[in-house]
């Protein structure tokens, strides 16, 4: 691992703004597990209404991701992630003070945004300051990194307790405004030789701007595989996990879930470097479909006879998500940026996004339904059977169905 991760050395701003993405983490880590909770038991929305809303955090994402993209390929990337973290904070910031349920919508829907904003433009930052071949160990050290920033902002979830949960909002957008700090400092210290398109200067106008992308068949195969696996794995974890804590009377379970989750994926990270060098890219596809499919199942049993308890299942059902996530995502973003031309690099990373956001998107709305029914369980049952289908697709002969080469010379993501 460390010949893999530290050989080259990073360039100085690519160490500022993972530093940056480390402390924003945090925050993240801080109030993502409990928004549902926060609305529900703090701000008396009712629990259907709360799990629904946070589906604003999706669509928001969906003009962001595609203002992002344009923005980054012809704008500063560190001005259009800064701009994107300043949205982020004024929603924080709303959250936290806001009473009325359309202002708390409009407040979630303002952290979406923001935050769908500065992804695709960190992407494209990451790709113009490590030549191609880092790219696959950058966006893994990046990945790892910002898991270990939010299983410390869960940590400290569980330490502080749920007593006052307007707080961490408070705390997550004064880590939003470190991370700009950060931002700015790596944009002084960005090399000379960095692609202008993706760091330094404006790019060249990109003909057929996102029409152009619907050309590209081996790109448009990465975003449906990476749809598919985030509707029936983060969209679900992200929902259907605190509906199950709520019923089962035991919300802090989603802190422990949090940090399990993390600590799964900083601690697996070896054995995925390894994996990813072994397997080829529909095994490691199916593998992570069986893992997430055996944490629902587990799920599906707790909402249905509460027979381990929120507290013991929903920590295991993290730990599988994690090591799901680690066969999965790890290569995405280094093959898009490999397929994508330099004139189109934000949009590319935007696609990717945007993609992995619609499945998102399907998560809450799956969750609401089922607990608008009174079982939670048949969120669960769904998602298995949404991972079912993956498998079956991405097991389909290459001259039929063929899927993408995810996997980059340098490891998984």
């Amino acid at each position: 691992m460390h010949d893999t991760l530290r050989r080259p050395r990073l360039p100085a701003a690519l160490r500022l703004l993972l530093a940056g993405d480390v402390v924003s983490a945090v925050g993240i880590g801080l109030t993502q597990p409990y928004l549902v909770i926060l609305l529900h038991s703090v701000k008396g929305v009712p629990l259907v209404t709360a799990t629904a809303m946070t589906s604003l955090l999706a669509l928001a994402s969906f003009p962001g991701n595609w203002l992002s993209g344009a923005l980054a390929d012809r704008y500063r990337g560190h001005r259009v992630m800064t701009g994107g973290l300043a949205v982020t904070v004024c929603g924080l910031v709303l959250v936290a003070t806001g009473e009325h349920l359309l202002l708390l919508g409009c407040a979630v829907a303002a952290v979406g945004f923001g935050w769908s904003v500065t992804l695709p433009a960190y992407a494209t930052l990451i790709a113009g300051l490590v030549p191609q071949a880092a790219q696959g160990r950058a966006f893994t050290l990046q990945f790892a990194l910002f898991n270990a920033g939010m299983g410390a902002g869960s940590a400290a979830g569980v330490l502080v307790g749920i007593g006052d949960l307007t707080a961490l909002w408070w705390v997550a957008a004064a880590t939003c405004l470190v991370a700009v700090g950060a931002v700015w400092a790596a944009h002084t210290r960005t090399p000379t030789g960095a692609p202008a398109t993706a760091v330094q200067g404006t790019a060249p106008a990109a003909g057929g701007g996102y029409r152009a992308l619907l050309a590209d068949r081996a790109l448009l195969r990465v975003l449906l595989v990476a749809l598919l696996m985030s509707a029936a794995g983060y969209g679900v974890y992200n929902a259907g996990l605190p509906v199950v804590a709520v019923t089962g009377g035991d919300p802090g379970a989603m802190s422990w879930a949090s940090v399990a989750n993390c600590l799964t994926i900083v601690a697996g990270l070896p054995l995925a470097l390894r994996a990813g060098a072994r397997l080829r890219p529909p095994q490691l596809i199916a593998a992570a479909a069986a893992v997430w499919s055996a944490s629902w199942l587990l799920c599906a049993v707790e909402a249905r006879s509460h027979l381990l308890g929120a507290g013991v299942t929903l920590p295991l059902a993290a730990v599988l998500v994690g090591a799901g996530e680690l066969l999965l995502a790890g290569a995405l973003p280094a093959l898009v940026n490999a397929l994508a031309p330099e004139a189109l690099r934000g949009r590319y990373n935007a696609a990717l996004t945007l993609a992995m956001t619609s499945g998102m998107w399907a998560g809450p709305l799956l969750a609401a339904a089922a607990t608008g029914l009174g079982r939670v369980w048949l969120l669960f049952a769904a998602a298995v059977a949404l991972l079912a289908v993956v498998t079956l697709l991405v097991r389909r002969p290459a001259r039929t169905a063929p899927v993408p080469d995810l996997q980059p010379a340098t490891g998984p993501r």
